[in-house]
């Protein structure tokens, strides 16, 4: 079994070099002493600092893992944002233009955006129907997450688009769909207290927003508006974990497991992957082992996995809004494991490969 390579971006370093940056130029431009003939020769050199090098520290210290260039312009605007604030604006005369180029770059990406999210939308439209006409092995709003990972794996706007969309589904155009029920859809929550957990978050967050409104109103009421449309969204996430957890079933079919834990992660394992299925040991299972996903909600008590799968390569789980993580084992804990003990090696036994 292969181990899993985690990737970090380096904030301590980036941090503490566009620390001496920033630093740098300050000193430069407000302590020391500088003759004028070299002024414009300084002032070139901080614009360097701030619109190429610190995007450049961005790229390679936090995006380069991402693969991701679009918020290089961003950073780069800004860069000279910032430098137009610390240096002095005599100094900056003539330069101005360096901005319109970045605040045109900027623009051209929203209008790719704008253009991007379209798309999505179209394309969420034709999964639905796609899905709707299927025999049901995921629901529709599944299906969409699903294919948006593999279709904008690189676009993390469009996936945030994605998981925003689905999320809303969730929790205002789920009401009357039923759950897919069949001997190859399988529960994790029946047993537990996770949607009990989630209600009772929901009455105290209405709660606070009631109290807390009327106390900051009087005092600020930007703040008490800004903080209730947050505690509106927390309230709209919760419901739509509530409703992804009642509706999207764990699924066994004869190529894969779809492993989905509301809304938050999920995981797609190919049965050709798997090494071995099994219950797991005594003491065996750490709640904080970043190699494996834990397929359990957790509420009130601390979950003890039922089953362990172990995973002969690494594999994706995919989080909200796009993030991921490779993981080689994956415990669950369901409200029918032996049923879905039977049913994996059942599948698992009419495969060739094994």
């Amino acid at each position: 079994m292969q181990p899993v390579e985690t990737l970090k971006p380096k904030w301590m370093w980036f941090f503490l070099l566009a620390g001496v940056i920033v630093l740098g130029n300050y000193s430069a431009h407000h302590l020391l002493t500088v003759p004028s003939e070299d002024v414009q020769g300084m002032t070139i050199g901080s614009l360097v600092d701030f619109v190429i090098v610190l995007p450049l520290l961005t790229y390679f210290l936090i995006l380069r893992k991402k693969r991701s260039v679009v918020p290089i312009i961003g950073v780069a605007l800004l860069g000279y944002l910032t430098a137009k604030v610390m240096i002095p604006a005599e100094r900056l005369d003539g330069m101005e233009w360096i901005g319109w180029v970045l605040a045109a770059g900027e623009v051209t990406l929203f209008v790719v955006e704008i253009w991007l999210i379209v798309k999505v939308v179209k394309f969420i439209r034709s999964v639905r129907a796609e899905a709707r006409q299927s025999s049901g092995r995921l629901t529709p709003a599944m299906a969409v997450l699903q294919r948006a990972d593999e279709r904008f794996s690189d676009h993390r706007l469009a996936q945030i688009v994605v998981s925003e969309w689905v999320m809303l589904k969730h929790a205002l155009g789920s009401w009357k769909q039923k759950a897919p029920a069949s001997t190859r859809h399988f529960t994790a929550h029946q047993k537990t207290s996770v949607i009990a957990f989630y209600v009772m978050m929901i009455h105290a967050i209405v709660l606070e927003s009631v109290g807390l409104h009327w106390l900051l109103h009087s005092v600020s009421p930007i703040v008490s508006w800004i903080l209730l449309v947050i505690n509106m969204y927390g309230v709209l996430f919760f419901i739509g974990e509530i409703q992804a957890i009642r509706l999207n079933r764990i699924t066994v079919d004869s190529h894969e497991i779809n492993i989905p834990i509301g809304l938050m992660k999920r995981i797609t394992v190919p049965l050709e992957a798997i090494h071995s299925i099994r219950r797991p040991e005594p003491g065996e299972y750490h709640p904080k082992d970043k190699t494996a996903f834990h397929g359990m909600y957790v509420d009130f008590e601390k979950p003890e996995p039922q089953i362990v799968i172990e995973l002969q390569e690494p594999l994706t789980v995919k989080y909200l809004y796009g993030f991921s993580k490779q993981v080689d084992k994956v415990y669950l804990k369901l409200d029918q494991p032996q049923e879905f003990l039977a049913a994996v090696r059942h599948e698992l036994a009419d495969q060739t490969f094994l």
